[in-house]
């Protein structure tokens, strides 16, 4: 039989033995919570990392790639390659442009004529033929590039993988007024170093929204042309963001989105993000829209918050979400090889 004193100890036990309870739960929350985002952390990380390693190859490889191409305009290359060219698979059209009309296996030939064809252009197109086994052994040697091409002053396109240049390109398209081109310049690129075009545009070869490793070619200290190399968007989304669990943002330099899953746009307030429909082909470069631009999100706390990533170099924000209160948490990895930010979003 119990005596008073006896029962108020057993009540004191029971309550003392609950609260005990109680902070073991929360305090084991607290803890899942913790190593949640600490894993989250760490996955992020290895992304931003994977990419700016990956990215930094494709960089140097373009590099390899423009010395190779400088090679080619050397009297002794051109005079042995153009002694073997099979001149007679490549053709003019009927508006000027000069091509090759079979798929050979190799890469597509598009001389726009902007500049009329005359037999001196002809000569470039033979001689750089060589390329071919170049740009053929880049695309499949780098699951990323989805294509790889060069580019010269007199509007000459050399691209692989073939496609029906006359059907996607526009005739008497001026190559050297594109940013994969001009960006590679003396004007822009003084040190003549291989660059990333790093917002991305849409290619008028018909691959989307993409961004560029570029490289100048040389010769006699002129620029005869410029390499290049293509990255898609949406081989980057595939190729290293499903990890994520699709609650990413990759933003640019300026704070523009480059890829994000479509679920956050909202609590994002952001609009749909805009896909380029190829109704028409491509005659000038193609960017997002400010729309698209967290800096100048038209959310107070979206853009408060991202500007405290990118100028004050903060890993991880919170914000509240104004329409219904909630508490989102950001966690953010910079990739320097692109000058991109790459943003991890959960409710916390």
């Amino acid at each position: 039989m119990y005596t008073g004193k006896s029962m108020i100890n057993f009540n004191k036990f029971h309550t003392l033995f609950f609260i005990g309870s109680m902070l073991i739960v929360l305090l084991s929350g607290c803890s899942q919570n913790t190593i949640n985002k600490v894993e989250l952390s760490e996955k992020l990380k290895k992304t931003a990392f994977s990419i700016n390693d990956d990215f930094s190859l494709i960089r140097k490889e373009v590099g390899r790639l423009a010395r190779y191409t400088e090679n080619l305009y050397e009297k002794n290359s051109q005079d042995k390659v153009l002694s073997g060219v099979d001149r007679a698979k490549y053709k003019i059209s009927v508006n000027g442009v000069f091509y090759k009309p079979l798929d050979d296996g190799n890469s597509a030939v598009f001389v726009s004529g902007y500049i009329p064809v005359d037999n001196t252009i002809k000569e470039i197109v033979f001689f750089t033929e060589p390329l071919d086994s170049e740009l053929q052994e880049i695309v499949n040697s780098y699951p990323e590039v989805v294509q790889a091409y060069y580019n010269d002053r007199f509007s000459y396109n050399r691209i692989f993988p073939y496609f029906d240049v006359l059907a996607q390109y526009e005739p008497k398209m001026n190559i050297p007024e594109f940013n994969f081109y001009y960006l590679a310049d003396q004007k822009h690129n003084p040190d003549k170093k291989a660059v990333w075009v790093k917002e991305p545009y849409v290619d008028p070869a018909g691959r989307g929204w993409m961004v560029s490793a570029i490289a100048p070619v040389y010769v006699d200290d002129k620029l005869e042309g410029v390499s290049g190399l293509d990255v898609t968007i949406s081989t980057i989304t595939e190729r290293y963001i499903k990890t994520l669990n699709n609650q990413f943002v990759i933003l640019d330099r300026n704070g523009v989105i480059v890829s994000i899953n479509e679920s956050l746009t909202g609590l994002l307030s952001l609009p749909r993000l805009e896909d380029h429909a190829y109704l028409e082909t491509i005659k000038q470069d193609t960017y997002r829209t400010d729309n698209f631009n967290l800096l100048k999100s038209k959310s107070r706390s979206v853009r408060e918050a991202v500007s405290e990533i990118y100028h004050e170099g903060k890993n991880e924000v919170v914000f509240i979400k104004n329409k219904n209160k909630e508490q989102v948490t950001i966690l953010s990895e910079q990739i320097p090889e692109l000058d991109w930010y790459i943003l991890l979003l959960f409710k916390s």
